[in-house]
């Protein structure tokens, strides 16, 4: 049974990938290109309007300090976003094929990790060849911060596509919800230029710590991490758990409500 549902999940994966982003050059383009226009957008506006002088920055420029934490965020954010539909996009198969529904949510989220690291090594190449520092070894050690942040869109993914089954209204309010949680996490700024105040509420954001954490390593190669990260790695796992016991009760009902 575990083998049969590999080979599915691969399938599903290969699927995602193929009508995703493949089907045609303009899927595939648009994935590295809108990224790059949204930096291009972001750098200009603070840079060059506001003048924005990033602390943590120094040394390194604008440019960098965003790519580093954006192209994560983005993954993130959409691999969210497509887990969240898919059962409701996938109603035909539901309970007329036999095989575990969560599979389908988390190629979703495998899917768009797996492109748009692509992406995420591009726009690294990138700035090396523009003068910008990458500590590879940095980037080596990402591999399970990435991974790990992977888990954390899965739990969501998992939890969002079962509730949009019932309430689809999900459907609606995720994408404003996760445009919030972009402006409330330290992307285009840092948390040296905020208030103490600020800074406290900002840490209770797990994804402050997964963007520093990518700065730390990736620009600065710096690798003392500390115990945070096997905190991050159990929460992770914890919800993710959590995730899944709540897709798998509701699940016996979803084809009454697809």
């Amino acid at each position: 049974m575990a083998q049969r549902s590999n080979t599915i999940f691969r399938q599903l994966v290969s699927r995602s990938i193929r009508t995703d982003y493949l089907e045609n050059l303009t899927g595939f383009a648009w994935l590295i290109l809108q990224p790059l226009l949204l930096l291009g957008v972001y750098a200009f506006v603070f840079t060059a309007i506001f003048q924005s002088r990033i602390p943590d920055a120094q040394g390194i420029g604008f440019l960098p300090f965003l790519a580093v934490a954006f192209w994560p965020w983005t993954a993130f954010s959409e691999a969210v976003l497509k887990a969240s539909g898919t059962i409701t996009a996938n109603a035909p198969l539901i309970g007329k094929v036999a095989f575990p529904s969560e599979l389908l949510t988390l190629s979703a989220v495998s899917a768009a990790f797996m492109m748009h690291m692509i992406g995420y090594a591009t726009v690294l190449i990138v700035l090396q060849l523009m003068g910008t520092d990458i500590h590879w070894l940095g980037v080596l050690a990402s591999i399970p911060l990435i991974f790990v942040l992977g888990m954390v869109a899965s739990g969501i993914g998992l939890i969002a596509a079962a509730l949009q089954v019932f309430v689809r209204d999900v459907a609606q309010i995720l994408p404003p919800l996760m445009t919030f949680w972009f402006f409330m996490t330290p992307i285009l700024y840092s948390e040296a230029a905020l208030p103490a105040d600020v800074v406290k509420w900002i840490a209770w954001n797990p994804m402050s710590w997964f963007m520093d954490t990518l700065r730390k390593l990736i620009l600065f190669g710096d690798f003392a991490i500390g115990w945070n990260a096997l905190i991050a790695v159990v929460l992770a796992t914890a919800l993710l758990w959590i995730a899944l016991r709540f897709f798998r009760k509701l699940a016996g009902h979803f084809e009454d409500f697809l």
